[in-house]
């Protein structure tokens, strides 16, 4: 009997213990920056962080430029950065949200990726076509009147 009194406050210490962990209660901003204008920093930021990490590995003389970008984000939003720090918090409190957030984020900068692929391969095949003018292709290149390549058929 005293076996199971003690497991028992043993329990009830060890749940009560543990009660609201991981329920941090963050409070609402007072300058809450909407989900879609969040959408729109949170690209533009990990466009800057990945510009960051690529010149530090690339350019050891780049020196840093980051806060200035930063910068240039915060002017061009009309935002602080504690402004962000605390809408991020709060966004992140609320789970779901956040989730919903980044995956628009990732469907923004996946459609960048594929203009900026695009764009590459047009200069490419610009660049192989002036470099060789097409005696060499299986497909002769050729600019339509938008101004990008297309394949132009072999007679």
């Amino acid at each position: 009997m005293q076996k199971s009194i003690t497991l028992f406050l043993l329990l009830a210490l060890l749940f009560s213990g543990c009660y609201k962990v991981n329920k941090l209660e963050v409070k609402k901003p007072a300058h809450l920056i909407p989900k879609d204008k969040m959408v729109d920093i949170i690209t533009d930021m990990e466009i800057i962080h990945s510009v960051v990490v690529y010149n530090r590995e690339h350019y050891p003389e780049y020196g840093s430029k980051e806060k200035s970008y930063y910068q240039a984000l915060f002017n061009h939003y009309h935002v602080t950065k504690n402004q962000i720090r605390d809408n991020m918090e709060y966004y992140i409190s609320q789970g779901n949200e956040m989730a919903k957030i980044y995956e628009k984020v990732m469907a923004k900068l996946a459609k960048k990726q594929a203009v900026l692929d695009e764009q590459l391969r047009i200069k490419e095949g610009k660049k192989a076509l002036k470099d060789n003018p097409g005696e060499n292709f299986p497909f002769l290149f050729r600019e339509n009147s938008f101004g990008t390549l297309c394949i132009n058929p072999v007679n």
